[in-house]
C-alpha cells in the first residue's frame, strides 16, 4: 500500500534524501494513515545530525524557526505555512525521572529509532515514496486491533511511566484490545507513577475522557490500579503528591436496585460513558457522577431490601468539587461539571413535571448567578441533557423512556435559551433606553425590573415591548412628580 503525503512532507524528505541522508515520516502519522484517518501533523526522522539538518535546511531555503529541542536532536522547520520537526534518530537511557530521558545519544539506523517507542502501532515509517517500513509488526496489530509494547512491556513501562496512561488514552481513542502482557506490567510499574508530574497525567485523563470509546480505557485505568496512584504537583517551589481517582476504585462492585440497573456501580457509569458526546465536560460528568453511591451516609437499603443512594448527587457534587481543584482544573471547568453533577437526578425526577415546574428550575438558575449570560446557561444545560441521556440509556430503561427524555430535554434547552441571565440578554440596550430615561441610577433600576419581568413571563422578550414597559414606567413616574408638585402650592 502506498501513501501520498503533504508536499512540504516530501520536500522535507526529498532534500535530506538528496543531500545523501536517510529520512522517513514517523509514528502517531503512519498509524493515522495505515487507519485511513488524516493526520494530525507529521514527524520527521533522519540519521542527519542536527547541524547537518540545518545545513539542508538552509540550502533548500527552509525557515528554522526553533532549536529548543536540540539537545534531544530535534530540528523544528517552516515550509511555506507549515512547520515540521525533524529529529535525528536517537536511543536514549531512564534514570530516576518517571517521564523523561537521563542520557539520549544519536544512533545511525531506523530500527534502533523506532525500537525505543512504545507500542509497535506507533513505531512505522513511511519513505518518501510511500512505502511502509514495520520491524515491529505494527501493521498487523492495527489489523487485529490489539495494542503490543515494542519489546519487552514492563521495561517499556520502566522506562517511562507516562506510557502506562498513554496505553489507556491508545485504547480509548482505538477501541482495541489489549496484551495482557501490558496489564500485567502496569500493575508491576505502579510505584513509578509517583515520579510522574501531574499535568502530564491530567492531560493524559482528558484525552482519554474525549476518546471514541473512553470507557474501555477507563476501564484498563481502574483494573490495573493507574487510578489509584499518586502524582507529583510542584508550585512555588515546593512539591506534593496528588491522589489521582482513587474515588472511582471503590465504584467497583457497588451493587444497584436491580429494578432500575442491570449494572453494579463502575460498569453502569461505563456504560453511560460509552454513550458520551465526547466532550471533555460532559465525560468527567458521567465518569463522576455516580460517586457517592455506596458511601455511608448516603447508602442505604428500602423495604423490598434493595440499596438506595438518596442524596448521592449532592454528596457527589461535594466530592467532584474537590477531585477536580485537587487535580487543579480551571475554575469555570470545575463549576460547570460540579453543577452537571448535582443536577443530574433533578433532570429525571422533572420528566414528567408541568412545564411551569420546569420554567421553574430555569428561571431559578438563572437567578442562582452561576452563569454570566443565555447562553452560557443553555450550553450548560444542553450538556446536562447529554449527560442525563447517556446515564439513562445504561439503565433497565425501555426505548420509550429514553424518547421521551430526549423531548423533555430538547424543550428544557428552548427554555434556557429563552431565559434571560443577565441585563445584556435583554432585547434592548440601555444605551437605547437613555432617550427615555436620563438618570443612571433609574436606567440601571429599569434594566434589573425588565430582567425579572422577563424571567417571570410578565413581559415578552421583544425590542417593541421592553421600550413601551419603559415608557408606561417613565409616564408614571412623571404623573407623580407632577402631582407632588401641585400638593406643595
Amino acid at each position: 500500500m502506498k501513501f501520498d503525503m503533504p508536499t512540504y512532507i516530501k520536500q522535507t524528505i526529498g532534500a535530506l534524501t538528496k543531500a545523501g541522508f536517510e529520512a522517513y515520516v514517523v509514528g502517531g502519522a503512519v498509524r493515522d494513515l495505515l487507519l485511513g484517518k488524516e493526520p494530525k501533523d507529521y514527524d520527521v526522522a533522519t540519521n542527519a545530525r542536527p547541524d547537518e539538518i540545518k545545513v539542508v535546511a538552509k540550502q533548500n531555503g527552509f525557515e528554522i524557526i526553533s532549536e529548543l529541542g536540540q539537545n534531544f536532536g530535534v530540528i523544528m522547520l517552516k515550509i511555506g505555512k507549515n512547520s515540521v520537526e525533524v529529529a535525528a534518530f536517537r536511543n536514549e537511557t531512564y534514570g530516576a525521572d518517571a517521564h523523561r530521558p537521563a542520557e539520549v545519544w544519536y544512533c545511525d539506523t531506523l530500527e534502533e529509532d523506532l525500537g525505543r517507542r512504545d507500542f509497535t502501532i506507533n513505531a512505522m515509517a513511511i519513505d518518501y515514496n510511500g512505502g511502509i517500513i514495520d520491524y515491529f509488526d505494527g501493521r498487523g496489530d492495527l489489523q487485529n486491533k490489539i495494542l503490543k509494547t515494542v519489546g519487552n512491556a514492563e521495561k517499556r513501562f520502566e522506562e517511562d511511566a507516562l506510557r502506562m496512561f498513554r496505553a489507556c488514552r491508545f485504547i480509548g481513542q482505538l477501541g482495541f484490545a489489549y496484551d495482557e502482557k501490558i496489564a500485567l506490567a502496569i500493575k508491576r510499574n505502579l510505584p513509578k507513577v509517583e515520579g510522574l508530574s501531574l499535568e502530564r497525567v491530567r492531560t493524559e485523563l482528558n484525552k482519554l475522557v474525549c476518546s471514541p470509546y473512553a470507557e474501555k480505557g477507563m476501564a484498563l485505568l481502574v483494573a490495573s490500579g493507574l487510578a489509584g496512584e499518586n502524582c507529583r504537583y510542584r508550585a512555588n517551589k515546593t512539591e506534593q503528591m496528588v491522589p489521582i481517582l482513587p474515588e472511582l476504585m471503590h465504584l467497583v462492585g457497588v451493587k444497584q436496585n436491580t429494578a432500575y440497573h442491570q449494572y453494579d456501580v463502575w460498569n453502569h457509569t461505563l456504560a453511560a460513558l460509552s454513550n458520551s458526546d465526547r466532550s471533555l465536560e460532559v465525560g468527567w460528568a458521567i465518569i463522576l457522577h455516580d460517586l457517592a453511591k455506596g458511601c455511608q451516609g448516603i447508602r442505604g437499603i428500602n423495604a423490598d431490601g434493595e440499596p438506595t443512594d438518596f442524596g448521592h448527587d449532592v454528596q457527589g457534587a461535594k466530592m467532584t468539587s474537590a477531585i477536580l481543584k485537587r487535580l487543579h482544573f480551571s475554575t469555570p471547568t470545575v463549576q460547570k461539571i460540579t453543577w452537571l453533577v448535582k443536577n443530574h437526578m433533578r433532570f429525571g425526577n422533572n420528566i414528567d413535571a408541568k412545564d411551569e415546574t420546569t420554567l421553574r428550575w430555569v428561571r431559578q438558575t438563572a437567578r442562582e448567578g452561576i452563569f454570566r449570560l443565555t447562553k452560557e446557561m443553555a450550553e450548560a444545560f444542553k450538556q446536562l441533557v447529554a449527560v442525563c441521556i447517556a446515564d439513562l440509556s445504561a439503565t433497565t430503561a425501555h426505548e420509550q423512556e429514553v424518547i421521551s427524555a430526549q423531548m423533555y430535554g430538547k424543550k428544557l434547552i428552548v427554555m434556557a435559551y429563552a431565559m434571560p441571565v443577565h441585563t445584556t440578554d435583554l432585547n434592548v440596550s440601555g444605551k437605547e433606553l437613555r432617550e427615555i430615561i436620563t438618570r443612571q441610577e433609574d436606567l440601571a433600576e429599569i434594566m434589573q425590573l425588565l430582567l425579572l419581568r422577563v424571567q417571570d413571563g410578565e413581559l415578552p422578550n421583544e425590542e417593541a415591548a421592553l421600550k413601551s414597559a419603559v415608557l408606561s414606567w417613565h409616564e408614571r413616574s412623571r404623573h407623580k412628580k407632577i402631582n407632588k408638585k401641585q400638593e406643595s402650592f
